[in-house]
């Protein structure tokens, strides 16, 4: 996993580690896309195991692989990892997926979902397309994070670079965070644990809480 950029408009920027797992998506084997679920040390989780507890995410593409429109795409489990069968990392990419209840069965359990984006460098600006997303601006390393459409003021997000460096930043009242991206290589831009009162049952598993996980990758020439 690596890292992510933003010169802020509005920048609290702190030290500060990433204490949730994430999912992204990032280039794999022959430059089809993957997706990743994983801490932010780099251990990825594996099949067997606790990649075993996150659904097959759902996936699709825009770009020049499919007719600059969105196309759904395989998705296949590996042993670290889920390939986006027919994707490829000139082309934008977004994938969605939730893990198991969380905690004791009831008003206090929670059910994390994730959501995930992968945009080319030089990809041009992207529209809100998952519940909670970090969407992409015409310029480098500046992003409106969204929430069912709507920009979220003074929302937190992780970057973390090339290098392997994380920050933390806060976004401005409209949402955006414009991140510095001198760095060639793989930036990550998380946004975790957005909460909302929305519960439901999964797995046969009541819960109350719903958190949603963003995440925004590319790689900086």
């Amino acid at each position: 996993m690596k890292s992510l950029r933003l010169p802020a408009l509005l920048g609290c920027l702190l030290a500060l580690p990433v204490v949730a797992h994430s999912v992204w998506i990032e280039p794999g084997p022959d430059g089809v896309l993957v997706v990743r679920f994983a801490e932010p040390d780099g251990k990825l989780e594996k099949s067997p195991g606790h990649l075993d507890s996150l659904i097959v995410p759902v996936a699709w593409i825009s770009g020049p692989e499919s007719g600059a429109t969105n196309r759904a795409v395989s998705v296949s489990k590996q042993s670290d990892h889920f390939l986006l069968t027919g994707s490829a990392v000139t082309g934008s990419a977004q994938a969605e997926t939730a893990f198991i209840v969380m905690g004791n069965a009831g008003p206090t359990a929670r059910r994390p979902h994730f959501y995930a984006r992968w945009q080319p460098a030089g990809g041009g600006a992207g529209k809100p397309s998952l519940n909670l997303d970090i969407v992409p601006t015409a310029d480098p390393g500046r992003v409106q994070v969204c929430f069912r459409g709507r920009p979220v003021p003074g929302v937190k997000a992780t970057l973390r670079t090339p290098d392997e460096k994380e920050s933390e930043w806060v976004a401005d009242g409209e949402g955006f965070l414009t991140f510095p991206v001198s760095q060639s290589g793989l930036y990550l831009v998380t946004v975790a644990r957005h909460r909302e009162t929305a519960g439901g049952f999964a797995g046969g598993k009541e819960y109350g809480l719903t958190s949603h996980n963003a995440s925004l990758t590319w790689k900086q020439p």
